[in-house]
């Protein structure tokens, strides 16, 4: 039933004669389940734009702290020295756009937060912005690392003058949550029209059970923990001497 709606959508954009918004899209599917099985996800998203301008599309995963340490030397050895706290800091972010990176610098740009370098983050502590900038850059270094940050624009197919896809990409480490899709049509710094699709995240399966009991009742979590860990200590330790050692 899915795959007929997903079908009907399609042809939609592709008989509408004319549109009655700047900017039309949507999605094959706005539900992702996690599984100890679970290797990624692709969705796809196609539109149709009615004016002239640049498409720009954005995910953002859902909101999360994040902690930065600093490794410093003292006497030939290194240690965690300093350490900032980004808060609310989006925990996914992957763009897409017919804009070039170089292009990527326009003011409006820089007020939606559309492109890697253009990005707010928020520490919780007061530090130097020079410092501040430092920590944001490993932060945003590592997150690209584990691809969930873009490292830069990626290209908007169109498949002809109106019609575009773009094919939204989900590693396997993404966490649960509502992770949105963004579409922004603009043309001479001015945005022309903008849509929001929200993506769900789920965690099924006996790994969010764990995740749930964890959550809820951490304490106890805890202490089942470390109560298995020296169950399993022991009993490693147990086969060793019992059967290995002798």
């Amino acid at each position: 039933m899915m795959k007929k709606n997903f079908l009907i959508t399609i042809l939609f954009f592709i008989t509408a004669p004319a549109l009655a918004n700047p900017i039309i899209s949507g999605i094959s599917t706005n539900e992702i389940n996690i599984d100890t099985k679970f290797r990624g996800a692709k969705i796809l998203l196609f539109g149709a734009k009615g004016d002239a301008g640049n498409v720009i599309v954005t995910v953002r995963g859902p909101k999360k702290n994040f902690m930065v340490t600093r490794k410093e030397k003292l006497l030939g050895i290194w240690y965690n020295g300093t350490r900032v706290k980004f808060k609310d800091s989006h925990s996914f972010y992957s763009l897409f756009s017919t804009f070039n990176d170089q292009e990527l610098t326009d003011g409006l740009l820089r007020d939606l937060e559309l492109g890697k370098n253009n990005l707010k983050f928020s520490a919780s502590e007061e530090i130097k912005a020079e410092e501040k900038n430092e920590f944001q850059i490993q932060l945003v270094d590592k997150l690209e690392k584990n691809n969930l940050y873009s490292s830069g624009a990626n290209k908007v197919d169109f498949l002809d003058e109106t019609l575009f896809k773009v094919m939204l990409n989900f590693p396997k480490n993404i966490t649960r949550g509502i992770y949105t899709v963004e579409i922004y049509l603009i043309n001479d710094s001015s945005l022309l029209s903008f849509q929001s699709i929200p993506i769900y995240v789920n965690q099924v399966g006996l790994s969010a059970k764990i995740l749930d009991f964890a959550y809820q009742e951490s304490f106890l979590y805890g202490l089942l923990s470390v109560a298995l860990a020296l169950i399993a200590g022991w009993l490693a330790n147990y086969v060793f001497t019992r059967f290995i050692g002798k």
